[in-house]
């Protein structure tokens, strides 16, 4: 390896940040979900809410492109999921119809941030020298 090498910190993407504020605001919010539903709703909830962050940072911090693109589109599945067991929560009145709203208008944000970020990689990827990004 080059000692000119660079790494990335997933840390410094916008898109991380606002994912990990996601999950910290999530992660409180369930605490006061019915204790029936600690191994259902709010499991799954805050699995996928950590994904996307996660997915985030393991792609960010790949070699390849092409694998930065596979996390960034898994990060997306992750929000399409939150969204969905925002809803249920909604819909089972465990959260307030404004409750809901502002989390699911995060989420789009980070929907909208994490499609700029794959077409940032995509064009990168397709510009790219390297043979074995490729």
């Amino acid at each position: 390896m080059s000692e000119s090498l660079v790494i990335k910190d997933f840390r410094t993407l916008k898109v991380w940040q606002k994912a990990n504020a996601l999950e910290q605001e999530i992660g409180e919010l369930v605490k006061s979900f019915p204790g029936y539903e600690q191994y259902r709703l709010v499991d799954q909830l805050i699995r996928a809410s950590r994904s996307i962050g996660a997915n985030i940072a393991e792609g960010n911090t790949q070699l390849f492109i092409k694998r930065e693109l596979f996390h960034a589109n898994a990060a997306l599945g992750s929000c399409g999921e939150s969204r969905n067991h925002l809803l249920t929560a909604f819909q089972n009145n465990y959260i307030s119809r404004e409750q809901y709203n502002a989390l699911d208008e995060k989420l789009i944000e980070i929907i909208k941030m994490l499609y700029g970020y794959i077409k940032r990689l995509k064009s990168e990827l397709y510009n790219s020298s390297n043979p074995s990004d490729i």
